[in-house]
């Protein structure tokens, strides 16, 4: 027993097309984002070989009162922010980060300094290069890749601050 009009079969087909198309557009949409991902998951590592990493221009000797028994320096400090006291009065930490691609994904070039207040000279840097997003709409964190990876080899503190030598 059929009691669709013809108009109302026409209606339904017409919007089960159009659903339909936006599924593939939809489909087709997403796989853009995984090639922009992998494009930008290039670039990151691209730049990275350039100038990402722990980069140490001056390592400073400090008494070994500065270190606490784990080895971390100014322990005394590890209450204060790390741009303003962290460090002691002497050293801060400054960010200089840039959005190199905004959208979704998104890419950035993560950059922290360590730098000597009385002559306010970078005593060393940590550059990572980022890519967040890109992923197909969901309920999921955004997948990141970076470059460098997180690890001890990123210890920007660790490299710059020695105990002085006997």
């Amino acid at each position: 027993m059929d009691t669709l009009t013809t108009q109302e079969r026409s209606r339904r087909m017409a919007l089960a097309a159009v659903t339909a198309a936006a599924m593939l557009a939809g489909t087709g949409l997403a796989g853009c984002g995984s090639v922009q991902k992998a494009d930008l998951d290039r670039e990151v590592d691209r730049l990275c070989a350039i100038d990402g990493g722990v980069h140490i221009y001056e390592v400073v000797r400090l008494p070994k009162s500065d270190f606490g028994p784990d080895g971390t320096v100014f322990p005394q400090y590890r209450h204060l922010p790390s741009n303003n006291g962290r460090f002691s009065s002497a050293y801060v930490v400054r960010r200089a980060d840039k959005v190199l691609v905004r959208g979704n994904p998104a890419m950035q070039r993560i950059n922290t300094l360590i730098v000597r207040v009385s002559d306010d000279k970078v005593l060393g840097e940590v550059v990572i290069y980022r890519r967040s997003g890109g992923d197909m709409p969901g309920p999921a964190a955004a997948s990141r890749h970076s470059c460098p990876e997180d690890g001890p080899a990123l210890d920007l503190e660790g490299q710059i601050f020695k105990p002085q030598e006997k």
